[in-house]
């Protein structure tokens, strides 16, 4: 029997839905920290536990954001260990430690006063110079480094590995989002008089949106090898496409404006377009938020709403005013544009889809 809409287990997958992400988190982090345990202790360090405060630190949500965390860690850990090693040398010499401390640890607070993401060196020379070591004088500045370098290697590997972050996926969904802002803004400002700082917040909406596009894009290149352009050629192109279509209604929005007659609503008739624009961009959005789940899309819906927007911009009649024809065309073919870049270069000719 199938579990009711309002069961317990249907109460249970929408909160572990909810959760996954920090579930998923979760678990990357405790992977980490078990195998950095592990390699650590076959290297022999003798301070294993930097490995795992590392790996802690250092696992991320996504791809990017763990290759800065170890990158910062490593970073930050080899200037420590150079100024210890060189604290060292000088209390060797027969220096005092307090003395020689605070000379190699303030320009260590400089550095972390301008690079925050710096601020381990100071820790390292800390613990280097201060911490007594079972070993010779400058046996924990290399353990150290070599603990630093399991955890961040480690972190990195599991990033890559462990519940791959799902940056394509997001891609696909800022796209949708990015096109439902769009077709909220075109349906406001084909059936009402919209004021221009209500259409520039539409805009600012829109703006968010491709922000959260782009970053997608730039964490699904690091999350490859390979260049996405031989793999995700439609994620590519995206943003270009996307960003037209932004243009395109504040474009109609102005022209909206200036063909209206003052204190009237825009053309009655505008309001047919708008529903058409809206058909489009919605199958446009299905189609996306298809391939961010299931890496598979159809775009017969897309094309087939796409050609019939334009046979309605088409017998829009001339009170409209050339100005707004001509921007309502190079929304639709900007739409067109998007729509014909859904269709895979296998898919059949467009006298051979079907009607």
């Amino acid at each position: 029997m199938a579990e009711p809409p309002g069961g317990a287990l249907h109460r249970m997958r929408q909160r572990f839905d909810r959760w996954r992400p920090e579930l998923r988190q979760a678990i990357r982090t405790l992977v980490s920290v078990f195998l950095s345990d592990i390699v650590s202790r076959l290297c022999n360090l003798h301070e294993p536990y930097w490995a795992l405060i590392t790996a802690v630190i250092v696992t991320q949500a996504r791809v990017s954001a763990t290759l800065e965390a170890g990158r910062d860690q490593i970073v930050g850990t080899l200037v420590g260990a150079a100024a210890g090693v060189l604290a060292i040398l000088l209390r060797q010499a027969g220096l005092p430690v307090i003395p020689v401390f605070s000379v190699m640890m303030i320009p260590l607070a400089v550095l972390a006063a301008f690079k925050p993401n710096l601020r381990l060196a100071g820790v390292t020379l800390v613990v280097v110079f201060l911490f007594p070591s079972a070993g010779g004088p400058f046996s924990r500045p290399i353990d150290r480094v070599l603990a630093i370098l399991v955890g961040a290697g480690v972190s990195l590997l599991v990033s890559y590995l462990v519940f791959h972050s799902r940056a394509r996926a997001l891609a696909f969904t800022a796209a949708a989002d990015m096109l439902a802002t769009v077709d909220r803004t075109q349906v406001q400002i084909l059936t009402r008089r919209v004021p221009h700082a209500e259409v520039e917040r539409f805009n600012d909406a829109s703006s968010e949106a491709l922000k959260a596009l782009i970053a997608a894009i730039v964490e699904a290149r690091r999350e490859r090898f390979s260049a996405i352009e031989q793999h995700e050629p439609l994620m590519v192109r995206l943003v270009p496409m996307l960003r037209r279509l932004q243009s395109d209604v504040l474009f109609v929005a102005r022209a909206a404006d200036e063909s209206a007659v003052s204190d009237e609503p825009v053309l009655p008739q505008l309001s047919t377009v708008s529903e058409g624009i809206a058909r489009a961009l919605g199958a446009l959005r299905a189609a996306f938020l298809e391939e961010a789940a299931s890496h598979r899309h159809s775009w017969e819906a897309a094309a087939r709403e796409s050609r019939a927007l334009s046979s309605t911009i088409a017998m829009l009649g001339d009170d409209a005013g050339p100005l707004l024809r001509f921007t309502l065309q190079m929304l639709d073919r900007d739409i067109a544009d998007v729509a014909a870049a859904l269709k895979p270069e296998t898919a059949p000719s467009a006298t051979e889809r079907p009607s």
